[in-house]
């Protein structure tokens, strides 16, 4: 079985946990970074399905969703929710985005109708603090985003595991003020907050990667062969 499954956010892929990817597997656990389907029509159940079991599981953002998703057909050990989108059963994206009032947001489409991120809406909203040419790199990586894992309500029951929330202060996709609203409705979270934007994992890859490995130490023994301990 994996050691740690890391699930990207919309318009990502599994491209942007490769520093952090990278750092966990140098401490020997086994890292899965897997894209999530893109297809038009793609639902919520089969991006989850697309998913292998891990021991420790992660998502990022939109990716909050089939984690949890996830976690009630194969029960990890721990779930770390990074800034992410934290459902209980019968949630999706858009009920937790009308937890704390804002203004909608409204995305061009493609012929698909899968949802398009401008360029100057990522660089506002995610890649502010990151360094030009990682930016660049990122906006040319950027994908369409199905609908359906957004909006397909979050199957139940949860999971009964330890649930860790990366509340990242600086946050300008997720407010901080919705990242606490979140992790307050589920009982037993445990807070990280971290001075950190939306898009740690291009930002902070190391400090990141030293949370996660933290955090899994303390839930699930490596499985990997040769782990250096610290």
């Amino acid at each position: 079985m994996i050691d740690i499954l890391l699930i990207h956010g919309a318009w990502h892929g599994g491209w942007c946990w490769a520093r952090v990817a990278a750092a966990l597997r140098a401490q020997g656990w086994r890292v899965a970074c897997p894209d999530l389907p893109g297809a038009p029509g793609t639902t919520l159940a089969r991006a989850t399905r697309a998913l292998p079991p891990a021991r420790i599981v992660l998502g990022h953002s939109m990716g909050g969703i089939p984690a949890e998703a996830l976690a009630a057909r194969h029960p990890p050990a721990a779930l770390i929710h990074l800034c992410s989108y934290l459902p209980r059963p019968g949630d999706s994206l858009a009920t937790l985005e009308r937890l704390l009032p804002a203004p909608p947001r409204r995305w061009p489409r493609d012929a698909d109708g899968r949802l398009i991120l401008p360029p100057d809406a990522a660089r506002a909203m995610m890649l502010h603090d990151a360094p030009p040419a990682t930016a660049r790199h990122a906006l040319r990586r950027l994908r369409p985003q199905p609908q359906g894992v957004m909006r397909d309500p979050c199957p139940g029951p949860a999971a009964a595991v330890p649930r860790h929330y990366v509340l990242c202060e600086a946050d300008r996709a997720i407010a901080p003020a919705l990242q606490q609203a979140m992790a307050a409705r589920v009982p037993g979270v445990t807070l990280h907050p971290r001075p950190w934007d939306h898009a740690p994992f291009l930002t902070q890859p190391r400090a990141l990667a030293g949370l996660i490995d933290i955090i899994a130490r303390d839930h699930a023994a490596p499985l990997a062969t040769g782990r250096r301990m610290r």
